[in-house]
């Protein structure tokens, strides 16, 4: 809910001065990420010429207030400027009897301009156990729209209800899903770039769920508000940036293969040595939750453990297989493997085999199939 817990109750007391039989309610909301700083995105938001909500920063948004049906202009100015500036956007809306809306601020100026738009909210209910849920695009990370275009996929890649391609400035229709835990990711249309990672969230059955991507990366970090529920934590995405073959520095013929599963997640690879006779040792890892000892690793099916920096990993060993379906591939479990990476070319893992002592191991990045840029 929003944090202007006093603005909301001015408004709301406002709003409620109408005659009773009001029949059509709006939340309103601020998405407009125009400011590096939070306090300089606070506005004042005017309701056919008098003030009605005052310091609304950005992700702040009302409950549904009341209002009686009819033509409203809405104007938003920057904080303490009514009256002496002009507003930084203005809107005119129709509100018909019984609809719930959301009236939100979008646009950064920098990539996409201002706009103030509106959502018809009303819903018709959901089969018993389920919720509806709809998904907007508020996030103007950058200039080009086709650039901006996202797919929403679950933690295990999987594409939601068809939306790939979305651009900025676009909403899905509402859509129904089962009411339950969910983890879901904002990430390219391909899923190899994670942008938005919410950590899981539990919907209930029954509710009315608008999922907003908001954020522009540029001047306020993106994320997600869930409305009504809030803002919703997050994890930092994994990317592509430490994909490639890393060699040991402390040993000549020993390094790894490291490959970034950004929609899951979790990392796959390999760790190889060398020994003075040039006989190859191969280990494979994963940072896949599930106990591998003895499974085919293509069985994981509870991705994660790799937040882009640290992983944990099962080391494994495989043998057998061949060219028929009936032959066997034995897996087995041999230790773990701890990496770290600590920018686009210094990384430590530390290596536990079973029965051994620990060794700890610094690494650098030979091949880099995707950009690389550490950060300042």
């Amino acid at each position: 809910m929003n944090k202007h817990t006093f603005k909301i109750a001015a408004a709301a007391m406002l709003f409620a001065s109408q005659p009773a039989w009001s029949d059509a309610r709006v939340a309103v909301a601020h998405f407009a990420p125009f400011s590096d700083m939070l306090d300089a995105t606070a506005v004042d938001i005017a309701v056919n010429g008098a003030i009605a909500l005052e310091d609304v920063k950005f992700k702040d948004f009302t409950e549904y207030l009341s209002f009686e049906a009819g033509d409203y202009m809405i104007d938003v100015y920057l904080a303490d400027t009514f009256g002496s500036a002009d507003p930084a956007i203005s809107g005119t809306f129709t509100l018909a009897d019984g609809n719930d809306y959301t009236v939100f601020a979008t646009g950064n100026v920098v990539t996409q301009d201002l706009e103030l738009k509106a959502l018809l909210d009303n819903t018709s209910d959901p089969m018993s156990g389920n919720l509806n849920i709809r998904v907007v695009h508020t996030a103007p990370f950058a200039a080009d729209l086709a650039a901006t275009e996202v797919s929403i996929r679950t933690a295990g890649g999987d594409v939601v209800n068809g939306l790939t391609g979305v651009p900025y400035g676009v909403n899905s229709d509402f859509f129904e899903i089962p009411a339950g835990n969910y983890d879901l990711k904002v990430a390219s249309n391909d899923g190899s770039v994670n942008y938005i990672d919410p950590l899981p969230v539990d919907l209930p059955a029954g509710a009315d769920v608008t999922v907003y991507a908001v954020g522009d990366g540029i001047n306020q970090p993106l994320g997600i508000i869930a409305f009504p529920v809030g803002e919703l934590a997050t994890r930092t995405p994994v990317d592509n940036r430490s994909n490639g073959m890393w060699e040991v520095i402390e040993g000549s013929g020993t390094g790894f293969v490291f490959q970034p599963m950004p929609s899951q997640n979790r990392v796959v690879g390999t760790w190889y040595t060398y020994d003075m006779e040039g006989n190859p040792t191969f280990l494979h890892f994963d940072s896949c939750d599930a106990d591998l000892d003895g499974m085919d690793p293509s069985a994981c099916t509870t991705p994660g453990a790799f937040d882009g920096v640290m992983a944990t990993t099962a080391l494994y060993t495989s043998s057998g297989g061949g060219n028929s379906e009936e032959d066997v591939v034995d897996t087995v479990r041999v230790g773990e493997i701890d990496f770290e990476i600590l920018g686009c070319n210094d990384a430590t893992a530390t290596v536990r085999l079973d029965g051994s002592d620990p060794m700890m191991y610094t690494a650098s990045q030979l091949t880099r199939p995707f950009p690389c840029v550490d950060s300042e």
